[in-house]
């Protein structure tokens, strides 16, 4: 009576909380995994990071305008002044007010490494005290160029390194849809397993109830031992403990389902298992299309990029350094202290841009060499060939590791079919085995020990089946990841990717 107590408990608490069926298969879960999770809702916006940088990149390359202004500049000090009369530098108190702007257009040169410039100017200044006057200073139009020599050219390997980075992160996108979908399956196939535990415990009770009740009979009329009988009794009581653990696990497995798609509280899942999928992944293929395709080669090729652009730059550093600034404009000043009237003489901003300019030439070439320095730039390069070479063996030794990689991930998954089929095979099997035994039983031709090991078959072949197709469908979804392609479809999932990615910048 006391285990009938606790079975009943078991099912009532299993409907109480069965406020709401929702019928699920794997494709509803990943599809709900998808549009409504937090891993998806991460894996976006870590996309949306990328996405952003390799925009800010691509904007380093185009026209931009800038506007520089000192809004305000006000001084009140002494400062060193030459005097043209005595020929002299004398400290004279001065009290002065500027302002600036300036509007520049610039232009990177990722070729060459340098930057185009055009630029216009204006200032004021104002002179205050009993010789006080304003200035006005223009340059109108200014056209230049600067640049590093014999330099490190960082725009010329940004330009290889940037779109290869952007075309890692849209893969890596994928990539970690994919990895979503196995844990989809994994939360999905973990209720399936809690479910059919469930089932097998609470089968198993009411089994070994109706057994145990047939034994007393027979112990009665003399048929069955009292070691036997005693089994049996023992077997309920391990049913009665078995449940409740099932019961346990039922729960947190559906909660973390109903958590990981983030589904409405009160919502109880029905799963319906998904079938195998008939079809088989070349080897030869699988590894052509994960080497076209898959994320880590491109990390590869950015690995060597990088140690390249290391050496690049090191040994420019260990050369001498100059640099170029050379530019041409008109510029105008209005404003002066009329010393042979001695009064001063206010200018006027729309002088500074009437006709009659100055030219205006700037050039500046300047010139670093390293004279003593005990070997550090030298050694910093050496050391940058060094982790080149290791790079390059690194990045060898991990293409061979994923090639065989792919080769075996593709061989796993065209076993999982037959594995499916003989599980199956296996589970229907020990359920007729374990039904004619009990049968045997019921009618004296079959010890207890016998029962036990043909029911624990039965159960061990029902959770295999299980975890066959968990096995299967995450390997579905694992050769997927690796090669971006659906070989049941003979499609690429690459093909919607950037209608996805529009529709998530939206």
């Amino acid at each position: 009576m006391k285990q009938f107590l606790i079975l009943l408990l078991a099912s009532i608490s299993l409907t109480v909380f069965s406020q709401q069926k929702m019928q699920i298969n794997l494709q509803d879960a990943i599809r709900l995994a998808q549009s409504q999770s937090l891993q998806a809702f991460l894996l976006k916006n870590n996309y949306l990071a990328e996405y952003w940088n390799y925009r800010s990149f691509k904007a380093d390359y185009l026209p931009s305008l800038y506007l520089n202004s000192d809004l305000l500049s006000y001084s009140n000090a002494n400062k060193l002044r030459y005097n043209s009369i005595t020929q002299t530098d004398e400290f004279v108190r001065t009290e002065t007010l500027g302002s600036q702007a300036a509007l520049s257009l610039q232009q990177n040169v990722g070729a060459i490494g340098g930057t185009f410039f055009v630029q216009s100017s204006l200032n004021r200044q104002e002179n205050f005290g009993d010789k006080g006057f304003v200035q006005y200073s223009s340059a109108p139009v200014s056209i230049g160029y600067r640049q590093e020599l014999f330099g490190y050219n960082k725009f010329k390997w940004e330009r290889q390194l940037k779109p290869r980075e952007y075309e890692k992160a849209k893969k890596e996108y994928l990539h970690q849809l994919e990895e979503m979908n196995q844990l989809t399956t994994r939360y999905f196939f973990d209720f399936a397993r809690a479910r059919v535990s469930y089932d097998i415990a609470s089968y198993n009770y009411t089994s070994t109830d109706t057994l145990l009740q047939v034994a007393r009979k027979r112990f009665n009329l003399g048929t069955v031992q009292r070691d036997e009988l005693l089994k049996l009794e023992l077997n309920l009581n391990n049913a009665s403990i078995a449940v409740e653990e099932a019961t346990l696990n039922l729960r947190k497995s559906k909660d973390a389902l109903v958590s990981f798609l983030r589904l409405p509280p009160g919502v109880e899942p029905e799963l319906q298992l998904p079938e195998i999928r008939l079809f088989k992944v070349p080897e030869q293929k699988a590894m052509d299309l994960a080497m076209e395709r898959n994320a880590e080669m491109i990390r590869q090729q950015i690995d060597l990029l990088q140690a390249e652009s290391d050496v690049a730059r090191t040994k420019a550093e260990s050369r001498f350094q100059a640099n170029l600034n050379v530019s041409y404009g008109i510029n105008k000043a209005d404003g002066y202290y009329d010393y042979e009237n001695n009064k001063p003489v206010n200018g006027q901003i729309d002088n500074v841009f009437k006709p009659d300019f100055d030219d205006y030439q700037q050039l500046n070439v300047g010139v670093g060499i390293p004279i003593l320095d005990w070997g550090k730039r030298r050694g910093q390069y050496k050391m940058a060939k060094s982790r080149q070479e290791a790079t390059c063996l690194s990045v060898e030794q991990a293409i061979e590791r994923f090639q065989q990689e792919v080769v075996t991930k593709a061989m796993e998954f065209n076993i999982q079919q037959s594995r499916v089929n003989s599980a199956g095979r296996a589970d229907e099997l020990a359920m007729d085995s374990y039904e004619l035994t009990k049968v045997r039983f019921q009618k004296g031709n079959a010890s207890v020990l016998e029962l036990n090991d043909s029911q624990e078959r039965k159960d061990n072949a029902r959770v295999q089946f299980i975890q066959s197709l968990s096995n299967f469908w995450i390997s579905y979804y694992e050769i997927r990841r690796i090669t971006l392609y659906d070989f049941e479809t003979n499609t690429s999932l690459e093909a919607d990717l950037e209608v996805l990615l529009e529709e998530m910048i939206k």
